[in-house]
Formats: structure tokens, C-alpha cells, sequence
């Protein structure tokens, strides 16, 4: 697929040169943008879960982006570039910051607006799965200053917002701050949940004892990962910006959230 260059619409792939990973090398970015959208129109950007098919979440969003209007960006974090969960789950994030993967996201939004002749603005996100643990990580550890509103679908589990739990299945140990989650826990989040995403035995579930701690399924630690922010958010003092929403009828599916989450992300 050739790259996506001026005014061309449709689905395409664009390939940057990307520092972060195991290795340096280029990286693939897939975008859908709609006939009616200009340099300057609404941006959303889709992370993909383990399977790592961004292809594949850029064509679920297809039907979703032309009935909003906005540029979809899903870039590719392969397992080749980005090797399991802790390049992409954690955002490489017990390294050194320098090398943290959740920076992947912003050089790769930059590369597909200058591809398509827009300019750096502001965008939404959403993590779907896997896509949704790299997210709310992103936001809890970077405060995710380009996204304007996230959605947060389906993770299979949380880096609880609290300082006395390790990280990844807490913020402690981890370059989180105090200042950092009083600031995330006001952004416009939602916790958006497949009613019947309540499978404990799914084949991509993470069970341990500590993660079961949050909860059996991913419905329940969804709802349960909200539950704490709002608390963290009580116990500060502080405004509370998150809602949770819940999808009926859909289990661990991209493509039957992704136009629950659409709507959320074009407000």
C-alpha cells in the first residue's frame, strides 16, 4: 500500500524511522481519512491489542471515521519492534525514560499528520486490550499531554492509581508522580466496558494472584479500576474527570466497541 500523500483519501500505511524499541528501525503507521476531511479536522487516534494488527483496527474503524469525520492513525507496534508486554503493555516504562515506548505514539501521530500536510494538534485516543493497558499507562506516567479526551476499552488489567503497589500492577517504584495522577485523574477519560467481556478463563487473560486482586474478568476490573480512580481522586481532594460506560451485549471485541467509543472520542 503506497503512502498516503496531500489530498488522497481512503485507508494507507506510512513508515517513519522510530529510535525507541528493540531496535531502531522504521515503523508503519495505518490511516483511513475520509473524502470531507482537511488538514485541521478531527483526529483520532486507535492502539490495536496483542495480536498487534493495527491494519486490522484501522479497517474496523473505517465505518466509524466516516460517520465522524476524523483521520484515523493506528500505528504498529510489532511484536518484531516491540516484543511483548513490556515494550508494549508497560510503554518500556522500567527503563530509562528516554527509551520509553509510550513516545512511540507521538512520533508516530507527527509522522502520519505531516504525511497527510496537516499540522501537530491536539488528538483522541483509544486503547483497546493491550492497546488499553499502553494507555492508560501512557496517561498515568506521561500525562499524555496531545490527547484531548481517551477512551480506555477493555484492558485486561491495571497499573492501579495508588504509590503502595508496584508497578505495573500499581504506580509505586515506578517515574509516576503525585502531581502526575492529581493531573490525570481530572482529564476527560472514559472507562468504556463489553458487558460481556466477563469471561475469567478467555485465552488472553492474565490470572495471578496479584492481578486477580482487581477483579475475576474484565468487566468486573474495569469497573473496579474506576472505582479506585474516584477514590484516589476523593482521597486528594481533587475534581474527578473520568465516567464509565458500558457496552451491552459485547465481549473482547474491537470491532463491536468501536462505535460506542467513535462517538465518545468525537464530542
Amino acid at each position: 500500500m503506497a503512502p498516503l500523500i496531500g489530498q488522497a483519501a481512503g485507508p494507507a500505511r506510512v513508515s517513519f524511522e522510530e529510535p525507541s524499541g528493540a531496535t531502531p528501525g522504521p515503523m508503519n503507521v495505518f490511516l483511513h481519512r475520509p473524502a470531507a476531511w482537511r488538514p485541521g479536522g478531527p483526529v483520532a487516534v486507535v492502539m490495536h491489542g496483542m495480536g498487534r494488527n493495527a491494519d486490522g483496527y484501522r479497517d474496523a474503524w473505517i465505518a466509524p471515521a466516516e460517520a465522524h469525520g476524523f483521520l484515523v492513525i493506528c500505528p504498529e507496534f510489532s511484536n518484531a519492534k516491540f516484543p511483548g508486554v513490556e515494550f508494549y503493555n508497560y510503554g518500556h516504562a522500567r527503563a530509562p525514560e528516554a527509551a520509553w515506548t509510550f513516545f512511540a505514539l507521538d512520533r508516530a501521530v507527527a509522522a502520519a499528520l505531516a504525511a497527510v500536510g496537516a499540522p501537530a494538534q491536539p488528538f483522541a485516543l483509544y486503547g483497546h486490550s493491550a492497546g488499553a493497558q499502553f494507555v492508560h499507562r501512557y496517561l498515568l506516567l506521561t500525562g499524555a499531554p496531545h490527547a484531548r479526551r481517551i477512551v480506555i476499552a477493555n484492558a485486561g488489567w491495571y497499573s492501579w492509581p495508588r504509590f503502595d503497589i508496584a508497578f505495573p500492577h500499581g504506580l509505586g517504584q515506578s517515574s509516576a508522580t503525585e502531581a502526575g495522577l492529581r493531573a490525570a485523574l481530572g482529564r476527560p477519560v472514559t472507562i468504556l466496558l463489553g458487558e460481556a467481556d466477563n469471561d475469567p478463563t478467555h485465552f488472553q487473560l492474565r490470572r495471578d494472584a496479584a492481578t486477580d486482586m482487581q477483579g475475576l474478568h474484565r468487566f468486573e476490573r474495569g469497573q473496579n479500576f474506576f472505582a479506585a480512580g474516584r477514590a484516589a481522586a476523593a482521597e486528594r481532594g481533587v475534581p474527578f474527570g473520568w465516567t464509565l460506560a458500558t457496552v451491552p451485549g459485547v465481549a473482547h471485541s474491537n470491532s463491536g466497541m468501536a462505535a460506542a467509543a467513535a462517538a465518545i472520542l468525537a464530542v
